[in-house]
C-alpha cells in the first residue's frame, strides 16, 4: 500500500532528444538505421510519447531537432523547424516544454550556432507559446532568440536553466559576428543562475553537447589523443559550478550522444538521453522521466522502436537494469563503481545503451573507455583507460606530422558525430 501511494505521488515527464528531421524523405515507413529520422518516423515517435504519458506535465527536447547533412537554406528550416513545433503543440497542447538548441539546430552549418540572427529569433518565436505555458518562461522569446538560453519556471517548484552547449564545443565556430564573448558570457549567466534561486527551490539543467570526454571519438584515433565534447577549460568550469551548487540542483539532462547513458560531475547526476534518429545504428528511443518531490528524478523507462519488428517496444526501466531506487548522485556512484567488477551488468548496460538494438558500442574491448567517460574529464581520463604511456609517446613516435593528421581526425570525428556505415 505505501509503495501504491509513492507511485501516486509520481510526476511524469517525456524526454527526447536528436530528433534529426530531414525533411525530403517523406518514406511511409520510419527511417531505418543508418538514415536520420523521416516524417513517418516522427510521427510515430509522437503518437507513441502519447500512448507512453497522454497529459505529461513537461516535455524536454533536448536540441538537434534537424538532420546531420541539413540543406544550408534557412526557409527550409524554418518550415522543418515549424512542423515540429506543430506536431509536438497538437499532442500535448497542456504540456510545458523546455528546449535547448544543437549543433545541427541552424541552417548556418554544423557547429555553427547563430543566436541573435533572424532565424533564431524565429526559431523562439515558433517555441514561445509552448515553453512559455501558463506564463513559466516570460523572457523566452527574446533571450532564447537573442542568446539561446533561458531559464523558466516547473511543476512542483523546479526551475529550468536551459543552456546552449553548442557555443562550448571544441569545434564551435561562428557564423556572423554574434556575441563573439558567448562561451564565457554564458557561463557566467549560468553560475548567476544557480546562484539567484529562490530560496528552497531546485534547478533541473539541460545542454544538449555534454562535459567530459567523447569516447567514441576517442575510439577513433585508436586511443592516441584524448577528444573532449566541450573545451576542457569549460568541462572544468561546468565541474566546478556543478561541485558548488550541487545541493540546489536536482539533474542534468544532455543529448548529443545519440546513447542512453549516465554521466556524474561535480556531484551532480547526468542522463544522457537515446536519440530518436536512428542514424548510428540505435533503435529510436524517448524517456519516460519518474519525479518525486523536491525535483528527485526516481526512475525513467525508455521506449523504443525496434526496427527489425517495425513495432515500438517498452525497456526496462533505470532502476530494473542496475538494481536502485533512483537516478541520484549516490545511485550513479554505487552503478559505476558494480560496472567495472561485474561483467552481467556490463552487458545490460551495453544493451540500454544503444536502446536494445543488435550494434555493440560497448565490448570487452572498448568498455574501459565508455565507463571511464562516464566520470573523469580528459586529464583524468589518461590514467583512468590506462592511456597515459601511449598519449606521452605519441608527439614521440607519430612526429609532428602524424600527430596533426590525428588531430584532424579526431575533430572530423566531432563535427561528423559517430556516423559510420552499416556492416
Amino acid at each position: 500500500m505505501h509503495l501504491l501511494f509513492a507511485a501516486l505521488l509520481l510526476r511524469h515527464w517525456l524526454l527526447a532528444t536528436d530528433l534529426h528531421v530531414e525533411p525530403g524523405r517523406g518514406r511511409a515507413l520510419p527511417a531505418a538505421y543508418a538514415r536520420d529520422t523521416n516524417w513517418a518516423l516522427l510521427d510515430s515517435t509522437v503518437a507513441q510519447m502519447r500512448k507512453a504519458d497522454p497529459a505529461p506535465q513537461v516535455v524536454v527536447l533536448s536540441g538537434d531537432f534537424l538532420a546531420h547533412h541539413f540543406a544550408r537554406s534557412v526557409p527550409l528550416a524554418e518550415r522543418t523547424m515549424a512542423r515540429i513545433a506543430r506536431t509536438f503543440d497538437a499532442a500535448f497542447p497542456h504540456a510545458q516544454f523546455v528546449i535547448v538548441p544543437g549543433n545541427n539546430d541552424d541552417p548556418c552549418g554544423d557547429y555553427r550556432a547563430t543566436p541573435g540572427s533572424a532565424y533564431f529569433r524565429y526559431f523562439a518565436h515558433l517555441w514561445a507559446p509552448l515553453v512559455d505555458r501558463n506564463g513559466a518562461a516570460p523572457d523566452f522569446e527574446r533571450s532564447f532568440g537573442e542568446y539561446g538560453w533561458y531559464t523558466a519556471r516547473l511543476p512542483g517548484g523546479l526551475r529550468a536553466i536551459a543552456l546552449d552547449s553548442v557555443y562550448w564545443s571544441v569545434v564551435y565556430r561562428r557564423c556572423a559576428n554574434y556575441h563573439p564573448d558567448a562561451p564565457q558570457r554564458e557561463l557566467r549567466w549560468f553560475a548567476q543562475s544557480l546562484e539567484g534561486l529562490p530560496r528552497g527551490t531546485r534547478a533541473l539543467v539541460v545542454m544538449h553537447i555534454p562535459p567530459g570526454v567523447d569516447p567514441h571519438s576517442t575510439l577513433i584515433t585508436h586511443r592516441l589523443l584524448i577528444v573532449p565534447f566541450l573545451s576542457e577549460d569549460v568541462s572544468r568550469e561546468i565541474t566546478r559550478i556543478f561541485s558548488e551548487h550541487a545541493q540546489a540542483i536536482g539533474f542534468v539532462i544532455a543529448g548529443h550522444t545519440h546513447r542512453d547513458d549516465f554521466r556524474l560531475f561535480g556531484g551532480v547526476p547526468m542522463l544522457l538521453a537515446p536519440s530518436v534518429s536512428p542514424v548510428y545504428e540505435n533503435n529510436p528511443a524517448f524517456l519516460r522521466l519518474d519525479l518525486a518531490s523536491g525535483g528527485v528524478l526516481q526512475d525513467y523507462r525508455p521506449f523504443f522502436y525496434d526496427e527489425w519488428s517495425g513495432r515500438w517496444r517498452a525497456g526496462q526501466s533505470f532502476d530494473q537494469t542496475f538494481g536502485v531506487k533512483a537516478f541520484s548522485a549516490a545511485d550513479l556512484a554505487t552503478i559505476h563503481a558494480r560496472l567495472a567488477a561485474d561483467p552481467e551488468l556490463r552487458a545490460r548496460w551495453a544493451r540500454m545503451f544503444m536502446s536494445q538494438s543488435g550494434d555493440r558500442d560497448i565490448n570487452s574491448g572498448t568498455w574501459r573507455t565508455y565507463w571511464c567517460a562516464q566520470n573523469e574529464l580528459a586529464a583524468g581520463f589518461v590514467g583512468c583507460a590506462g592511456l597515459g604511456r601511449r598519449v606521452e609517446l605519441l608527439p614521440v613516435a607519430a612526429g609532428a606530422a602524424a600527430a596533426l593528421v590525428l588531430a584532424g581526425l579526431a575533430l572530423l570525428a566531432v563535427r561528423l558525430g559517430r556516423a559510420r556505415t552499416r556492416s
